[in-house]
């Protein structure tokens, strides 16, 4: 296997790369028949199952543009590796381009290097390398490729429903070396009519943090302090304040521009309905990145809460704002709304939509998560343990999965930042660890 994933390891690149240049934003674009998330989203369907077929392939098909299938194996259980080929908007501050797929100082850069095309990538090739083996197999594998998971996974959720869920499954699509415990995920967003001075609009979506907010202000922009980590800029009755974009479920590695610039607004010279707007949202979000203000910073075996206002709006038809909070399992979403209508309501917001995910949990003793814990330990030298997180996989939406990488311990999260990228030995890494875990469960 390790000679085959050294013979096409330029080609892995070079898929990886094609990839990347298809600009397959999540719900970017309307759809189409037959393209339930637009041709672009649909075209990166379509490369990745013709990068199966010429890996050799002959069980290839996807169930109505929801999600493509790679099947290889025989037996009654079926090990389902599940990965996505959606990415999220690329947002701004790129020192390269962001569906470029270049290659500088060791790693690819580009939106999906790491989330999630990179994983579909090196999964496909792992298959080809154990099916290269000419091993017997006890079980089935099925990469499953999907294709809605960055706005509510209804790509998979449609797999499911035509194809059914595999007996066990793991998703490369998180850090190393096993996810096997994910907090609550509740999405929520508010609004409130009234006529307001300021312009704003910012926010990709409801779990990318923003890294750089304009506001238009209706009256000359005044120079003040500006909050640690930031800048801003201060031209005629404009304000641009610059931070540093990221992945809602890890707030501490952003700086989210949003919550400096209501900051920075609430000591400017506004008219009295604009600094109320300001002001009253600033007091329950200030630079907190746990919901401290908003009184729901919790702690458990689980997790810490972490809470993010990533998408913002006042124009003519008044404010709207999303949040996004992820919970450990001691939090409930219900207790979590009602405190959150409370706050808002006080300042004339109601609730307009929320999306809520339940935590997902799977034993640290179980064949799935110990098998692959043995895996990771034996290949990196290590004697790491399974971990807790706060983002959200496909993991939750089936009843016996986990997160297997691919972030290496250790190393920055760069999903849904700018600059997003990959580097070239842990491309092989992944291939390889994927591989002798698809070994590890299917071969006799």
């Amino acid at each position: 296997m390790k000679e085959f994933i050294h013979a096409t390891m330029e080609q892995q690149i070079r898929d990886l790369q094609m990839l990347v240049r298809i600009p397959s934003v999540s719900r970017g674009e309307p759809p189409e028949e037959g393209k339930p998330f637009g041709k672009t989203v649909y075209a990166a369907l379509e490369a990745a199952l013709d990068i199966a077929r010429r890996l050799g392939f002959t069980k290839v098909w996807h169930t109505d543009g929801y999600a493509g299938v790679i099947e290889y194996g025989e037996g009654d259980e079926t090990l389902g590796i599940l990965a996505h080929l959606d990415v999220v908007p690329e947002g701004q501050g790129w020192t390269y381009p962001p569906y470029g797929g270049e290659i500088h100082n060791g790693r690819i850069y580009g939106r999906g290097t790491l989330d999630d095309k990179g994983a579909a990538v090196s999964a496909l090739y792992a298959l080809a390398a154990v099916k290269a083996s000419g091993l017997p197999m006890k079980r089935k594998v099925r990469i499953i490729l999907g294709t809605d998971e960055e706005i509510g996974s209804l790509g998979v959720e449609h797999y499911l429903k035509v194809e059914g869920a595999p007996t066990m499954a793991f998703t490369p699509d998180a850090e190393y070396p096993v996810v096997n415990s994910e907090m609550g995920i509740l999405q929520s967003t508010y609004h409130k009519d009234g006529a307001y001075g300021i312009r704003v609009s910012v926010g990709t979506a409801a779990n990318v943090i923003p890294g750089v907010v304009t506001v238009s202000l209706p009256c000359p922009a005044k120079a003040v302090p500006v909050p640690e980590g930031f800048t801003a800029e201060f031209s005629g009755s404009t304000i641009t304040v610059t931070g540093r974009g990221g992945h809602a479920s890890m707030p501490e590695f952003a700086k989210n521009a949003l919550l400096a610039a209501l900051q920075i607004l609430s000591l400017q010279p506004l008219p009295e309905a604009d600094l109320a707007l300001v002001t009253g949202l600033h007091a329950l979000w200030r630079l907190d990145l746990h919901g401290e203000a908003l009184g729901i910073d919790v702690t458990d075996e689980s997790g810490r809460t972490t809470y993010s206002p990533d998408m913002f709006t006042v124009d003519e038809t008044g404010v709207t704002f999303t949040a996004d909070c992820r919970h450990p399992f001691s939090q409930k979403a219900d207790a979590l709304l009602a405190a959150w209508d409370k706050a808002y309501g006080a300042l004339g917001y109601e609730r307009v939509r929320e999306v809520i995910k339940p935590g997902h949990f799977i034993p640290a003793d179980s064949e799935l998560v110990s098998t692959l814990m043995q895996v990771y330990n034996e290949i990196n030298g290590s004697d790491s343990k399974p971990l807790s997180m706060g983002g959200g996989t496909y993991a939750r939406e089936l009843p016996n999965a986990v997160a297997f990488g691919i972030v290496r311990e250790g190393d920055e999260n760069l999903c849904h930042v700018p600059d997003e990228s990959v580097a070239l030995d842990d491309l092989r890494f992944n291939t390889e660890v994927m591989a002798e875990a698809i070994k590890r469960f299917t071969v006799f």
